[in-house]
């Protein structure tokens, strides 16, 4: 039996905005020097409309010109102080100026506009700025990742005073050295993700070869020999679930139980199987209407790559352009300072093609699409030439992105890739059904103005857990009231929902991914799939009919959302997804005590509880135990 009782971390999600002293970091950083942020209007160009690109001015920089440099034939713009030496130059001018308290200084917004450009073109740009008594430019840059030690080359002065952490060694943040890119496209997202229902699966850990069990590693971060062939045969499970797609964790070779540190791209791990064996997955796959999307860390890869053991060995090699020496061989950019990741350089031209091409191999073969590791790592600039590149090979392909950044950052993918995880919607779910921290108004607000925040063609997919963090139901004590009850919530939201393997069951975990060490142990969360006897066969008939039940009425949630009742005092959330005949009504009871909801005027039939001792009576009253909740269908008038 798993011990179900919370750790010391009450809850831990992995990145870059993981406290508040890093957010206070990023927020300093992103407002004192020179920053273009991937501000563009519109942001998703279609052909024929003209671009404003936008530059923020803070006060650690002095500058009274600007200039905007940009090719529309893919080759790198260039220029200096208003002058173009490769490409097109525009004079930005000001447009505004505000005043910081944070950073107690003004702060200047200045603008320039591109041309319309035809379909299928990349407009590539850098942003200058400059003082024009002063030989000093600035140019606009990303932070591509962060290291402590000397100061690298293309860093800002004041950078390590901007990246200070109380308590912590000084961090300087390298800056990106290539241009700012966009695609001018008519390419929408792929109507079928928007109605998916995605099933992560962790290869190694979900089922092994036909027969034989799993394996019994020293540690969690040992081989647990889980297998293509393996999943395979479990297809009709995932399929009986309801599930329309299949997220498998990273399947190249690779020398870790996650396979994040791929070795090569164009192969698969020889633990996991072979190619005829992922052909038979995904023709077994789509013979069952299930689409199969691979992880792909485009940002890092094994240190055993070949091409990384070329860099190391020889500085002037073609290989090593591929990354980012900050003192070769030693120091050098890598996945949060994992060095046996070191992280490519996504403006190199060797390497990006590698990637790309990499990528449009495996839809070739009929993957379809992709799961886009740490995807805030890799220039965005690459990501327009990625989803162009995929989406000639495959016009149906996905591209979804792990960006566990802010709302803003992650709304700058809009056109670049297909839709972000929603991490930030996760954590508002967490504080709801586990922890309380925040009540039926508060996320009921929050909820609102996320979806009104991302309007438009992008999707973000909803979870409740994933392999880097607690298990939601180790969160919550093992009560598996609150993660019905949650499942309810996510699963009448208008974007795509993702099970993670095991969830559906009660598969848990024994300690928290972060120790009271301060160490972080992310396996924790990645046990063995449970099958037969020690699945919880209830927990696992709610997601089938509540699956069923999302499948069954897709238009609902993508009509009009109306909140219905939020109320802290009691617990009770109601809203109503759809309008008329078919719309459903959803009402959850996240206090502790009976509550009792009229809903006579609405005219609906109980579709669906999440547990027992729901009622709904002749006059429409809908009895709630504590922590349950349901789905009610609105009748033809």
């Amino acid at each position: 039996m798993i011990d179900q009782t919370p750790a010391p971390s009450a809850d831990f999600v992995f990145g870059t905005q993981a406290t508040d002293a890093l957010r206070l970091a990023q927020l300093r950083a992103a407002r004192a020097g020179l920053a273009h942020a991937q501000r563009i209007d519109p942001p998703d160009p279609r052909p024929g409309e003209p671009v404003t690109v936008a530059l923020s001015i803070g006060p650690r920089v002095a500058a009274d010109h600007a200039a905007c440099y940009y090719t529309t034939d893919g080759s790198e713009p260039a220029g200096a102080r208003g002058v173009a030496t490769t490409g097109t130059a525009l004079a930005l001018t000001r447009t505004a100026v505000e005043w910081d308290t944070l950073l107690w200084g003004y702060v200047e917004t200045w603008a320039a506009t591109i041309p319309p450009q035809p379909a299928g073109t990349l407009v590539r740009y850098r942003l200058e700025a400059w003082l024009a008594r002063a030989d000093a430019s600035h140019w606009a840059s990303e932070i591509a990742g962060v290291i402590g030690g000397e100061q690298p080359a293309h860093a800002e002065p004041f950078d390590a005073e901007l990246f200070a952490v109380p308590g912590q060694p000084p961090l300087w943040p390298v800056r990106r050295t290539g241009s700012y890119a966009y695609h001018v496209d008519t390419e929408p997202v792929p109507a079928w993700l928007r109605d998916a229902v995605i099933y992560q699966v962790f290869v190694d850990r979900f089922a092994p070869d036909p027969g034989r069990p799993f394996a019994s590693p020293a540690a969690l971060d040992g081989f647990y020999g889980g297998t293509l062939r393996g999943l395979t045969e479990r297809l009709d499970y995932i399929a009986a679930l309801g599930a329309t797609c299949l997220w498998l964790s990273p399947i190249f070779p690779s020398p870790s139980h996650h396979g994040y540190d791929a070795t090569d791209y164009q192969a698969v791990e020889p633990r996991l199987g072979s190619a005829a064996d992922l052909r038979a997955l995904l023709d077994a796959a789509h013979a069952r209407g299930l689409r199969v999307v691979l992880d792909y860390a485009a940002n890092h890869i094994s240190s055993e790559h070949p091409a990384f053991r070329a860099a190391q060995a020889d500085a002037e090699s073609a290989a090593a352009r591929w990354f980012t020496f900050t003192r070769w061989p030693a120091h050098y950019l890598s996945f949060f300072g994992v060095a046996h990741m070191p992280q490519i350089d996504s403006d190199s031209p060797p390497a990006r093609a590698y990637m790309i091409e990499s990528a449009c191999g495996w839809l070739a073969q009929g993957v379809d699409g992709f799961r886009l590791d740490y995807a805030n790592g890799p220039s965005h600039a690459f990501w327009s030439q990625f989803r162009a590149a995929t989406r000639a090979i495959r016009p149906d392909s996905i591209t979804l992105g792990e960006v566990v950044e802010t709302p803003v950052l992650q709304r700058t993918y809009l056109g670049r890739l297909d839709g972000c995880l929603d991490f930030v919607l996760m954590q508002a779910l967490r504080q709801l059904f586990v922890f309380g921290s925040i009540g039926p108004v508060a996320f009921d607000d929050f909820l609102s103005r996320h979806l009104a925040f991302f309007a438009g063609d992008f999707t973000l997919p909803s979870f409740l857990d994933n392999h880097d963090m607690n298990r939601f139901l180790w969160a919550a004590g093992g009560d598996v009231r609150r993660l019905r009850l949650a499942a309810l919530c996510q699963f009448t939201l208008p974007h795509p929902p993702i099970v993670y393997y095991g969830t559906e069951v009660g598969l848990s975990q024994a300690r928290d991914v972060r120790y009271a060490d301060g160490g972080g142990h992310p396996e924790e969360s990645r046990l063995p799939m449970l099958w037969g006897a020690a699945q919880d066969q209830a927990l696992l008939a709610f997601y089938r009919q509540l699956i069923a039940l999302r499948r069954r009425h897709s238009l609902a949630w993508r009509g009009e959302r109306a909140t219905l009742l939020a109320d802290d005092a009691s617990g009770l959330y109601a809203y109503r997804c759809g309008a008329g005949a078919g719309a459903v009504i959803v009402a959850l009871n996240t206090g502790e005590a009976l509550q009792r909801c009229d809903l006579a005027a609405h005219g609906c039939a109980l579709a669906l509880a999440s547990g027992d001792g729901v009622e709904l009576s002749a006059d429409g009253e809908l009895l709630l135990p504590a922590l349950t909740g349901a789905a009610l269908v609105v009748a033809a008038s």
